[in-house]
């Protein structure tokens, strides 16, 4: 017998069914010489640090850190009916293929189980992108040798490690010093992720604006057909951003021109193509769920999910990268006609495509373990099944697809430069000559690039044509501050941490970084801040809580920094490509954590009253300070269950006072 375990009971079903395994038993199908089972996530967590210390409790800095000699995986209780059921199933078989998830994730929850029930047989992967029939006999027909994905479960145990590293005993630090009776959370990833949030909500607070103003003259043909254009003013006349904040200089130049004819000194007609925008990565189909419907990134984690493993509508959606292999091209055809099929309504677009197209998104050199997320070859996909949401990203999926196929954008650029009383006056304009890929976007909203094309048209004109000046206007503007993140957008930045980076050196290091956290983590990662009272939502903006900002006051630099975070991602990378190892990497951040608890102790020794200090179990989440000491003040109860609030320095400040409308009454 052949033993295949999956990650899901779903994928087993799947995958049963197309071995024709169809036998129930308790844990397992079986069939046609398989036996098919399956894991419900991790079978396996690290041990808690009272494993390896006894005395962890009560947690006092003296005892940190907390580094075991011997990584420990312990059986999870929750799941320990389904491991007994496998680990029988290891001892009668020589043969295993894993059919987890296509990542680290899934290669960890295989070889974990592998390595605990000190199984030696053959073993084989099963790399699958999607899970319609046609891409299970795909993979199948192609299984890789087991020691080919190897190094992906070096990598997951090397980043559970280290995330428990500097988690647990950064956590029990924090709650040690400045948790005040309540747990303050940090972690390898949260906390630089934090730190993106705060910085951005600090650079927002300190922003002032500045006024600025632009000087616009609409002329008009002898025709009578006007178009507008822009003052270029002299580089004495700008700050360093290209805004003049001289409104007379401005105005005095409207005095100069307003009535006077232009006279046409060039012209320049350039056409121009645009490609089609590649497929959708996790974090692309994120930021642009979350930009379209609001949909936070782990609702659209979710839904693709239910897209990939219940509706067999879309390939794997846990991808970095949005090309596909140029081999794929030969199943173009395929899928399209599975599109049509499956939606009479786009079957006059699919019939418009085709499958020659060369468009940016065949690129084999650039697709890593996974390609874009695309529709898969399934026909039987019954559009009505699928939620509104589901709906939402599905079409936004196969309408990228569909763009591969449909040509360049083609538009002529029209650039005019007109001389008025001496002042120069410029104007682009666009006019579309082939629709291309954008007549898959039957909607404008859902064109990526739609945002970056003027609809502004030059009419017919000639060099030396004199023209008249219609209007004259002086527009007054403010400069404005970079916009609070949204859950899309700080996808998006957690992913491209390395662009932010000024140091030409460490910019060239972090160029290829997959920045902080995975594709399939980073969803998870903003919940659990969000859960922990960190973030707060306002609108469609994620802004960091007080309890947040003053986090970030606290931790170590090397703890929130998203540089370093994203430096350990690039080495976890190493890792999977074969260039490094588990202890490497762990003794690496075993001297980081050593390094932030000195820190953590002489902070903690210089400021034991700070005024940063967090309290979580507040009424309404916010931190109030003594006003005779500067201490966190605690909310606490009488006998009788009446509130009150007192110094957490008790009995060195004996401060109280009673609570008005759940806060303290402070005067």
């Amino acid at each position: 017998m052949i033993l295949v375990i999956c990650e899901k009971p779903s994928q087993a079903r799947d995958i049963a069914r197309h071995l024709n395994a169809g036998q129930r038993n308790t844990g397992y199908l079986e069939g046609n010489g398989y036996q098919v089972t399956w894991c419900v996530g991790h079978l396996l967590e690290l041990a808690p640090p009272a494993y390896y210390r006894a005395d962890i409790q009560p947690w006092r800095m003296e005892k940190l850190p907390v580094i075991p000699t011997q990584w420990q995986w312990l059986v999870s209780p929750r799941t320990e009916k389904q491991f007994r059921h496998i680990e029988t199933l290891l001892k009668k078989t020589q043969q295993v293929i894993i059919a987890s998830d296509p990542d680290r994730e899934g290669e960890a929850i295989v070889r974990e189980i592998l390595e605990r029930c000190q199984y030696t047989g053959h073993i084989e992967r099963l790399w699958l992108s999607a899970l319609d029939e046609i891409s299970i006999a795909k993979a199948f027909a192609q299984l890789k040798p087991g020691h080919e994905t190897e190094c992906l479960y070096q990598a997951a145990r090397a980043r559970a490690a280290s995330d428990w590293l500097i988690g647990i005993n950064g956590t029990m630090a924090m709650s040690t010093l400045y948790g005040v009776n309540s747990v303050l959370s940090v972690g390898r990833v949260q906390t630089p992720t934090l730190q993106l949030v705060v910085e951005r909500d600090r650079v927002i607070n300190a922003f002032k604006a500045q006024d600025y103003f632009v000087l616009k003259v609409q002329f008009a043909t002898q025709a009578s057909h006007s178009f507008w254009t822009t003052w270029r003013a002299l580089d004495a006349v700008l700050d360093k951003n290209g805004h003049c904040l001289d409104e007379q200089v401005v105005a005095s130049i409207a005095a100069k021109v307003e009535g006077e004819p232009g006279v046409i000194q060039s012209i320049n007609e350039t056409e121009k193509q645009q490609k089609a925008p590649v497929c959708f990565s996790l974090s692309t189909l994120q930021k642009k769920a979350s930009s379209l419907w609001g949909y936070s990134a782990k609702q659209t984690l979710i839904l693709a999910q239910s897209l990939y493993e219940t509706h067999k509508a879309i390939t794997y959606p846990r991808t970095d990268n949005g090309y596909l292999p140029e081999e794929q091209r030969d199943e173009a055809n395929t899928v399209l006609n599975a599109i049509a099929k499956i939606d009479n309504s786009l079957q006059p677009l699919v019939k418009r495509c085709d499958a020659r197209c060369q468009s940016l998104v065949w690129n084999s050199k650039k697709v890593t373990a996974h390609h874009g997320i695309i529709p898969t070859h399934n026909e039987t996909l019954t559009i009505s099944n699928l939620s509104p949401e589901e709906f939402n990203l599905y079409d936004l999926i196969r309408r990228y697809y569909i763009a591969q196929f449909l040509g360049d954008f083609v538009y002529m650029q029209r650039d005019v430069v007109v001389l008025c009383a001496g002042e120069v006056f410029t104007a682009v304009g666009r006019t579309p000559i082939k629709a291309g890929w954008k007549q898959a976007f039957s909607n404008p909203i859902l064109d990526d690039d739609n945002e970056d094309m003027s609809d502004d048209t030059i009419p017919g004109i000639s060099n030396g044509d004199v023209v008249d000046n219609q209007e004259t206007v002086v527009a007054a503007k403010q400069t404005k501050p970079p916009a609070h993140f949204t859950e899309g957008t700080l996808i998006d930045a957690m992913k491209n941490v390395g662009q932010g980076v000024e140091d030409t050196a460490l910019k060239k290091q972090l160029k290829d970084s997959h920045g902080i956290g995975t594709e399939a983590t980073r969803a998870n990662i903003l919940d659990t801040l969000f859960k922990r009272g960190y973030l707060q939502r306002q609108a469609k903006y994620v802004r960091a809580t007080e309890k947040g900002h003053a986090l970030i006051e606290l931790v170590p630099d090397s703890l929130k920094n998203p540089v370093l975070t994203a430096q350990w991602e690039q080495a976890l990378e190493k890792i999977v490509h074969g260039d490094g190892g588990f202890d490497t990497f762990v003794a690496t951040q075993e001297k980081l954590l050593n390094d932030m608890l000195a820190q953590l102790r002489k902070k903690g020794q210089c400021q034991p009253a700070s005024a940063l200090q967090l309290q979580s179990d507040s009424h309404n989440g916010k931190v109030y300070l003594c006003p005779v000491c500067q201490a966190v003040l605690r909310r606490l109860s009488n006998k009788k269950g009446h509130y009150f609030w007192g110094c957490s320095h008790y009995p060195k400040c004996d401060f109280t006072t009673s609570e008005k409308h759940g806060k303290p009454r402070l005067s």
